[in-house]
């Protein structure tokens, strides 16, 4: 027993945080029972069943994403068995499924099983795209990409025998569409001495308006014609990714989050949409590949950007929810946005998360099963007034500290042959504005810095270090070990008028002597860039269309106690304010999306004739302004309401208003 637990609480030592507030274990009281009732909420919600009621409205009615790609994946299997297109006269469909231009399918029949390889012509050489389907098949859907935009594309196909003979070849013309306007002038050439370790680099988020890739030339040879949250793209195994939601978004104290998820490919094909309660925000990834997804989420209690979610990945149910309040008390607690986890990564051997807390400019290690806080990689003097001092890891004593870090990773690479150690990747931004704190050495630059730790030991040391220009959020590293590379992906320029009003850059380093090689200077700013690598073999076969396309689930409506009456002033004729600051009502895949700017409709209610429901946004009160002016949707699951005709009426800017709009529900489908 720690001797401070054997003196009478008087004599005990009092820990403070660096702003003087007491350290406790525990919440603040006043939300114990907040937190309690909304926990018991949504965990209650994921044990109800999906209802497939037959719903009949006048408001505008959508298929989400999977549906629409479930529709498609059909309509693609049945052109292929029925046109049995040849491989001297394939069929070609250009953007199959409606988000990635420069992508396309060809579709033919061969009599006897083969692989298929294609070629996508460069402007020279070097800059042809080559990919193979390994798996031998008769019925071929071979996707293409790399196509330029606005061209008439020269791409090669070649059949492959078992040994990779080529059997047979033929090339046929792709014509594509010209490139959105955001996207031009995307990439300029800095600084080209060497082929890049990247044939292709794909951008995403923040203000780049559509995830784009582009080649050693700065042309854009992929795109993806949807606009995702501004946190862009999170890489899974099999060369597919999470994308979060724009649209329909969770308010919160501070900035709203989005309430659904995709699990998409290269070709845009969403395999299923994903309702997370809490919102999710800043980082996705897997635990092992194909299972279940670790999403960085909010407590909604006075709190925000400080929990972390565990999603089964084939029913969406939330397995586990950890707050951080949980392990780290109210250790620095002194703000709303105390934590801000932006990246997380999960270590299968060990089950242990690594998470990146940029209010904290600390790295941290918790057991996903235990919740046991193993370690801290953090300046020493910030924590050591707090019972985690020791905690942190033992650093060398001139070691440079990281700031406002973002994007750690795990590097999967063995770098060093022991078994004891193991290595993080890290943005280190260099900046302290956030959270200000007296050991920040007014460094001008940004770094990617690669950590070796000892956990046994427990020990820290940085093995490598790159600078570039300050970057002063998002952005993140890759390394390309295998060809001794290192990439800065620079997404947020600190002084973009100092280089010509561009967003962001990308730097290209040899590992080993830390000279630059290449140099990308972006239009825009990004909120990651990593390697666009499809995987072939996933992309040609068929999605499998078992179980739901959309899983998981969102706080559904509540029935009230009492019935309401309809207002007779409708939404339209409110005054010339609201008028401007609309509501806009639609359903997609059984949810009703009510949009308005944020935190003005802060009631949703169904109204009929023998029951009411609601949904009641009135909590968490706005604390800032940084939203003020977006406009989202809230999502409001149908599931839990029972059949019969209800009016929707909403509370807006604190008066009640008849939107004017019913919504039948005729019974279960099933």
């Amino acid at each position: 027993m720690h001797m401070s637990k054997l003196l009478p609480p008087s004599l005990r030592p009092v820990y403070f945080n660096m702003r003087g507030i007491p350290f406790t274990k525990g919440y603040k009281k006043e939300f114990d029972e907040e937190y309690e009732k909304k926990s018991r909420d949504w965990m209650r919600y994921q044990s109800v069943p999906r209802l497939n009621y037959r719903i009949d409205s006048e408001i505008e009615t959508e298929k989400g994403l999977a549906v629409k790609t479930w529709e498609r994946e059909v309509e693609i299997a049945e052109i292929l068995k029925e046109q049995k297109y040849s491989f001297e006269e394939p069929g070609v469909i250009l953007n199959p499924y409606g988000l990635a231009p420069l992508c396309a399918y060809i579709l033919f029949y061969t009599e006897e099983k083969c692989k298929v390889r294609f070629c996508v012509k460069g402007k020279s050489p070097e800059m042809d795209i080559t990919d193979v389907v390994n798996k031998e098949d008769r019925w071929h859907r071979v996707p293409v990409y790399g196509l330029y935009a606005d061209t008439e594309n020269v791409v090669s196909l070649q059949l492959l025998d078992k040994e990779n003979k080529q059997i047979a070849e033929k090339t046929i013309m792709i014509k594509t569409d010209p490139l959105p306007e955001s996207l031009e002038d995307l990439v300029r050439i800095e600084k080209k001495t060497a082929p890049s370790a990247m044939k292709l680099i794909l951008v995403a988020g923040k203000s780049t308006a559509y995830p784009a890739a582009f080649d050693e030339k700065g042309d854009i040879r992929y795109y993806m014609l949807y606009r995702p949250r501004g946190y862009g793209f999170f890489e899974l195994a099999n060369g597919r990714f999470i994308m979060m939601e724009r649209q329909t978004l969770l308010p919160t104290k501070m900035i709203p989050h989005s309430t659904q998820m995709y699990e998409i490919d290269y070709l845009g094909r969403v395999y299923r949409t994903y309702y997370v309660p809490n919102g999710i925000h800043h980082d996705v990834c897997e635990m092992t590949p194909g299972g279940n997804l670790l999403v960085v989420s909010n407590s909604q209690c006075g709190h925000v950007e400080d929990c972390i979610a565990e999603v089964n990945r084939q029913n969406g149910r939330i397995e586990k929810f950890l707050d951080l309040r949980d392990v780290l008390y109210t250790a620095y607690r002194d703000r709303t946005n105390w934590i801000h986890i932006n990246s997380l990564d999960y270590n299968a051997k060990t089950n242990d998360v690594i998470f990146s807390a940029r209010n904290l400019h600390s790295i941290f290690s918790i057991n996903w099963k235990t919740n046991k806080l193993n370690w801290i990689l953090g300046e020493t003097n910030f924590w050591c007034r707090t019972p985690w001092a020791h905690k942190l890891l033992k650093v060398p004593s001139n070691m440079p500290w990281h700031f406002q870090q973002h994007s750690v990773k795990i590097i999967r690479r063995d770098l060093d042959g022991r078994r004891d150690t193991q290595h993080l990747i890290v943005f280190d931004n260099h900046w302290h504005l956030r959270r200000r704190i007296s050991a920040f050495d007014n460094d001008d630059k940004s770094y990617v810095t690669i950590y070796e730790i000892n956990e046994k030991a427990g020990t820290a040391k940085i093995l490598k270090r790159f600078a570039g220009i300050k970057s002063k959020i998002t952005s993140n590293g890759v390394l390309k070990y295998d060809q001794k590379r290192l990439f800065y992906m620079g997404g947020y320029l600190a002084y973009p008028e100092e280089n010509d009003d561009r967003g962001g850059m990308i730097y290209e380093y040899d590992y080993d002597t830390g000279r630059e090689v290449n140099r990308y200077n972006m239009r825009h700013f990004f909120f990651r860039a990593f390697e666009m690598t499809p995987n072939l073999n996933d992309l040609a076969s068929a999605m499998d269309l078992q179980g739901e396309p959309c899983v998981g689930y969102l706080q559904p409506f509540e029935e009230m106690q009492e019935i309401i009456g309809i207002p007779k002033e409708m939404v339209e004729s409110a005054p010339l304010e609201c008028q401007e600051e609309r509501v806009r009502l639609q359903i997609e895949d059984g949810n009703l999306w009510v949009k308005s700017r944020d935190h003005l409709v802060t009631q949703v209610f169904l109204v009929g004739e023998k029951r009411c429901y609601v949904k009641d946004f009135r909590k968490p009160e706005r604390e800032q302004d940084l939203a003020a002016e977006m406009e989202y949707f809230l999502s409001i699951p149908l599931y839990n309401v029972k059949k019969g005709e209800y009016t929707v009426v909403v509370e807006f800017k604190g008066k009640t208003y008849n939107t004017g709009k019913t919504i039948r529900l005729y019974g279960n489908l099933q």
